[in-house]
């Protein structure tokens, strides 16, 4: 399943994701709202999950699928760079198993590359095994010197 509000990214992520034999595309949502209502019926082996989208953020329901119904979630963000660190690890921590960047606005040879590795990505992830989060553990204590 592929969650982006962008008319023009999700149809050329969905143009990725169909060109390759280990993938087939079972949704493609403009929200996360419409992702949640739509999980249960698709229950995809893997999403697609953009972070910035209109009304509840990718961040949000990467929490509730994970609560609700655990499903591997790879992060497409806009940069994987530096100054998108913050949205990666908060995208790790709220359940998502990987961040890959858009492949958006670049020129051809870098295009093919970002589409094999978001490709190798969804399909790896969609392999591993996730289990329920239903909230944060306490914080461990600090180990003894």
């Amino acid at each position: 399943m592929i969650v982006e509000d962008s008319l023009v990214v999700r149809r050329l992520l969905a143009h990725i994701v169909s060109r390759d034999p280990r993938l087939t595309l079972a949704a493609a949502v403009a929200s996360a709202e419409e992702a949640l209502q739509e999980l249960p019926r698709i229950r995809p082996d893997v999403i697609s999950m953009d972070i910035r989208l209109p009304g509840m953020d990718g961040l949000e329901a990467t929490r509730r699928i994970m609560a609700e119904q655990p499903t591997p979630i790879v992060v497409i963000a806009d940069s994987v760079e530096d100054a998108s660190l913050r949205i990666s690890m908060n995208a790790l921590r709220a359940g998502a198993l990987s961040v890959v960047e858009k492949p958006v606005g670049m020129e051809t040879g870098g295009h093919e590359r970002i589409a094999e590795t978001i490709c190798t990505q969804l399909y790896i992830m969609s392999q591993v095994p996730v289990i329920r989060r239903r909230g944060t553990l306490p914080p461990r204590p600090a180990p003894r010197p």
